[in-house]
């Protein structure tokens, strides 16, 4: 058995998919893929119907097969998020649990594009992408979303989302386009009214300017590139071209002269009208087609995991955190402080907290944005900053992390979670402690500047049990900061059964 291949799978709109892939050089071993539709229910708002569940089932089996004849017992199933959105989604993964045996885990939007956007980063960086610009926007176009990610020389800028697909058109549209004399012309206004607020939405982080756009995992479009490339690419001239010519095109010519398939016929031209529509507000010069997937991804998280590949994509979390806090004016030099003590209490903690990497970046994620509901009142601004963080996507963070990472900023300030057990008591036990052991890490970083004057710049950290010994180096009377601290250092002592205690150095000490 090769216990460094892995195996991959994903239930979309489209259908499902396999991939397997050998962890230690990324290379895939099997690609397998069956079409199976299930758009027409889903945006008319219907179940899924049985008999494509059945299929699913039927599919997925034959996977399971192709996993057991390479001996591969290191995989997982994964379900889009237009998927997760059925009427009937907790049975479909209820059905496909009994019938295969296999858990399926549902992802977010955010979490789509970070996979994708990890495969396409990984093959930019190897030069498989002749790009000319810094300027990259990745495009992600599904049945019924467009996701917009920009970077600036592979640094991430921003990333946005909106509902808007060649399904989820062709469905909203079926009526109106029957009776409308222009086809054309009624797509275009669509598009352009979904798409309106891209200018105004763009957050601070945005750069303007010449750039490339890379399309990925496109529906019918993918089939007017060379087959069998990973890679294709056309100048906006040659791109323009071909809009030129598929927009009188009969279905025919269509088929025969760029092979797009008969059920795809009616997605291609609202799908051609998006993606010149985005090369015009991006003002992309070329047009890259990357047939990378969201598995495609998920594969290098798994090979980062278990330690063969050294790719960290932990920038594009942080960086949509930063811009978070920016857009909602939190304070940034407290906001920068409070993230340093904590990662740095949590470091130096690793012995008595015995948490993960991943937790880390969900309490750096925390300590940026802990003050964002201070936009909306600065008066009990934590229920806000929970409320907010809840309902706004992150790149690369499940919607459950998001819950997490709220409720660690719900408990930074006044209450503690045993005194909020109605809205504590949601989350499951080790869930629990997560959130007790890193709030109570997040309010003692925040007591050390919670007047907002930034006299401690620097810390240090040693555990003498019973306590935990922080010296602070300043100059300054700090008997604020010793107030604030004995009352949320409670919190910690609760927790992790040390008691914290404030110790003061002269900021020229070692």
């Amino acid at each position: 058995m090769a216990t460094h291949y892995f195996g991959t799978m994903l239930i979309s709109v489209q259908g499902l998919q396999l991939l397997i892939v050998d962890l230690k050089n990324l290379k895939t071993v099997e690609r397998v893929h069956k079409e199976l539709s299930v758009g027409d229910n889903l945006y008319r708002h219907e179940p899924i119907q049985f008999e494509l569940v059945n299929q699913m089932t039927t599919a997925l089996r034959g996977f399971l097969q192709i996993l057991n004849d390479y001996q591969i017992r290191d995989y997982q199933l994964w379900g889009s998020e237009a998927l997760s959105r059925a009427i009937n989604a907790d049975f479909i993964a209820d059905q496909i649990f009994l019938k295969t045996g296999i858990k399926l885990n549902w992802l977010s939007i955010s979490e789509e594009t970070y996979y994708r956007n990890q495969a396409v980063l990984v093959d930019l960086r190897q030069k498989k992408i002749p790009t000319g610009q810094n300027l990259t926007y990745l495009v992600g176009i599904n049945s019924g979303n467009t996701t917009i990610t920009e970077f600036d020389d592979l640094s991430f800028l921003y990333s946005n989302n909106y509902s808007l697909g060649p399904v989820r058109i062709a469905e909203d549209l079926q009526s109106l386009r029957q009776s409308s004399p222009s086809s054309v012309e009624v797509l275009s206004d669509y598009i352009d009214s979904k798409l309106s607020d891209y200018k105004r939405l763009l957050p601070q982080e945005a750069i303007e300017g010449p750039s490339e756009l890379i399309l990925l995992s496109s529906m019918p479009l993918n089939q007017l590139t060379v087959k069998n490339e990973q890679h294709h690419t056309l100048t906006a001239d040659q791109f323009e071209a071909i809009f030129d010519k598929v927009l009188d095109a009969s279905d025919q010519f269509l088929i025969e002269q760029y092979g797009v398939k008969e059920t795809e016929i009616s997605l291609l031209l609202p799908e051609i009208l998006l993606v010149r529509k985005l090369m015009h507000l991006t003002k992309a010069k070329s047009l890259h087609f990357s047939h990378n997937t969201v598995l495609d991804g998920l594969a290098i998280n798994e090979a980062v995991r278990m330690g063969y590949s050294k790719y960290d994509f932990s920038e594009q979390t942080i960086n949509a955190a930063n811009s978070m806090a920016n857009h909602y004016l939190v304070e940034p030099i407290h906001g920068k402080l409070v993230t340093k003590f904590a990662l740095h209490l949590f470091d130096q903690l690793k012995p008595i907290h015995q948490l993960t990497s991943r937790d880390r970046l969900l309490l750096q994620v925390a300590s940026i944005l802990h003050d964002v509901g201070a936009f909306v009142d600065p008066h009990e601004h934590y229920l806000h900053s929970d409320y907010i963080i809840r309902h706004t996507s992150i790149i690369g963070l499940s919607v459950h992390e998001r819950q997490i990472i709220a409720a660690i900023a719900r408990y930074h300030s006044a209450t503690t979670p045993s005194e909020d057990l109605s809205h504590f008591q949601k989350l499951a036990t080790s869930e629990r402690l997560l959130v007790a052991k890193l709030a109570a890490i997040l309010r003692l970083a925040d007591a050390l500047d919670d007047d907002r004057q930034q006299k401690i710049k620097r810390i240090s950290v040693s555990i003498k049990s019973p306590e935990l010994i922080i010296t602070v180096y300043s100059n300054e009377n700090l008997s604020f900061e010793n107030w604030e601290f004995s009352y949320k250092s409670q919190f910690f002592e609760e927790t992790f059964g040390l008691k914290p205690r404030l110790k003061q150095r002269s900021e020229s000490s070692k």
